[in-house]
């Protein structure tokens, strides 16, 4: 993936939120957030979801109405590939791989799987963080470590 190197594998709900705010400033560099996105402000361009075209006439599609179901069914399975260039392989077990399921669904069960807060952790994290303490200038990466790490 090249350009891509920086986002992690997702392997469980250790990374998932790393993952997740890589894959979506990814998704967004591609113009492939929208198919993941469930934004419904039509003056965000970058967030508002892609929307199913549907043709006036259902049975007699128009060329350009063709066109744009097409790339908009392109762009899905794009996003599709793109996410799950990231996925280890236990997470692609829990993904449907057929082609009704779109990259919005795929998005949301992974969510569900992964993206749990447990608030008492952050009770534990935040008490860490607040307790750093940074003793003199050769202490700084020591400190920005453990401060990354948390």
């Amino acid at each position: 993936m090249g350009k891509y190197d920086h986002i992690p594998m997702l392997t469980g709900m250790e990374n998932y939120h790393a993952w997740q705010t890589n894959m979506k400033y990814a998704l967004g560099t591609e113009d492939l957030w929208c198919h993941v996105s469930m934004g419904i402000d039509p003056s965000d361009r970058l967030d508002f979801a892609s929307i199913k075209p549907l043709p006036a006439v259902i049975t007699q599609p128009t060329e350009a109405e063709t066109l744009a179901i097409r790339k908009r069914l392109v762009d899905n399975v794009k996003t599709k590939c793109f996410i799950h260039c990231f996925l280890s392989t236990p997470i692609h077990q829990i993904v449907h791989n057929d082609q009704a399921t779109t990259v919005h669904v795929i998005w949301e069960i992974i969510g569900q799987h992964y993206g749990c807060k447990d608030s008492s952790t952050q009770f534990v994290i935040h008490k860490q963080l607040a307790a750093l303490c940074m003793k003199d200038g050769s202490d700084v990466s020591c400190y920005v470590g453990e401060h990354l790490s948390l």
